[in-house]
């Protein structure tokens, strides 16, 4: 039997565990610039599901949730044109991996109430 890959699909977002709220709402407007950044729509959701994935594969509750909240209120404080190209890519990012961006979006559905600010935050295309 194959030993199961435990390494993290983003390295980056797992290092961000036990971070303050602050240090998180900064990673992610920095991932979500350097998304927006990229040219190519289909490199864009590229850079993006993986990040959800790992998201999903965390196990603690808690931990996820205050990742999910600060990457949605990291959201809100982007760029107009930054939000656009980051709905459009989560939008795509559906079509690629539908279990993770489902999973993804009960969390958000779950936190929206919470987070006034956040009530443009971009659904999955259901």
């Amino acid at each position: 039997m194959a030993k199961k890959d435990e390494r993290p699909v983003d390295a980056g977002l797992a290092a961000l565990l036990g971070k303050s709220e602050q240090e998180l709402i900064d990673f992610w407007k920095q991932r979500f610039g350097l998304i927006s950044a990229i040219p190519v729509d289909t490199a864009r959701v590229g850079a993006l599901t993986p990040q959800l994935r790992e998201l999903v594969r965390i196990e603690n509750r808690e931990e996820r949730k205050r990742l999910t909240a600060a990457r949605m209120k990291a959201f809100v404080q982007l760029p107009r044109d930054q939000q656009e190209r980051i709905t459009k890519t989560r939008q795509a990012a559906y079509n690629v991996d539908r279990g993770v961006l489902e999973e993804d979006q009960r969390m958000v559905d779950e936190l929206l109430p919470t987070i006034p600010e956040a009530k443009s935050y971009p659904t999955a295309a259901r």
